[in-house]
């Protein structure tokens, strides 16, 4: 395992991630305006170019909306999903805000903990520039709400940026939260690809549906802010009681 030391978290992220948890924690609600950028320059001593990298992160991640010629308007927390939000699948419950959420339960269980292995070879992505014999620590996850599982998920991820990464607590946690308070890791976007398909029967019994139930595969690269790591997903979800929203 390598031993890299973790890079100082930039003052966007780290404003990012002050305003992302006043949010969560309720000091701004849905429908509120934050600060101006001029006010938030001058409450936490950073450039205005910092403080628009720090807002567009809260755009992109579904926390705020610019509105122009008002400001940057509080949304509702959407269910949390790493770069997905979840939707009920019921049309009557469709426009659901973030606070009728309030009874669901979302938990993660880890199925395979984290070790060093060869890229798998079931992705159609393959990761570029990394010699043959490197290796990539290998992740399985399954995620569930009130008890029913929603999708299972393989996450393979570069060997690199993530000292002591093989003892971090993965139970009940956030994969991303995890990558950019701990590691300084941020999403940037990707590639996916999505198929729709019959449930095999490893696949049924984690999602605990009938074999051959449509299900949906959904493969991923995820490109991050460090130019050399981007991580890969191979998720399988089932979507006959919610929906899948992705902001990626």
């Amino acid at each position: 395992m390598t031993t890299e030391p973790v890079s100082r978290i930039p003052n966007y992220q780290q404003l990012y991630e002050t305003l992302r948890q006043d949010i969560i924690r309720g000091v701004f609600q849905p429908g509120d305006l934050l600060p101006s950028e001029s006010v938030l320059q001058q409450q936490y001593r950073m450039t205005q170019p910092t403080i628009r990298q720090a807002l567009s992160l809260l755009v992109r991640g579904g926390y705020i909306r610019k509105h122009q010629g008002k400001g940057s308007i509080v949304l509702p927390i959407p269910i949390g999903l790493g770069v997905m939000s979840l939707k009920t699948n019921s049309p009557q419950d469709g426009n659901v805000a973030a606070n009728d959420w309030s009874a669901e339960r979302i938990t993660t269980a880890i199925l395979t903990k984290p070790y060093l292995r060869p890229f798998p070879n079931d992705l159609s992505f393959s990761p570029e520039n990394e010699r043959l014999n490197t290796l990539f620590y290998y992740v399985e996850r399954l995620r569930s709400v009130n008890d029913t599982p929603v999708f299972c998920e393989k996450m393979i991820l570069p060997n690199r940026y993530l000292p002591n990464f093989l003892r971090q607590q993965l139970t009940d946690r956030s994969f991303f939260d995890l990558l950019r308070v701990k590691y300084g890791i941020l999403v940037t976007g990707g590639e996916q690809k999505i198929q729709a398909m019959a449930a095999e029967a490893d696949i049924a019994k984690q999602l605990q549906v009938a074999v051959g139930s449509p299900v949906l595969r959904l493969e991923k690269r995820i490109d991050t802010n460090k130019l050399d790591f981007s991580f890969y997903s191979l998720l399988f979800a089932r979507n006959d009681q919610y929906i899948l929203q992705s902001r990626f």
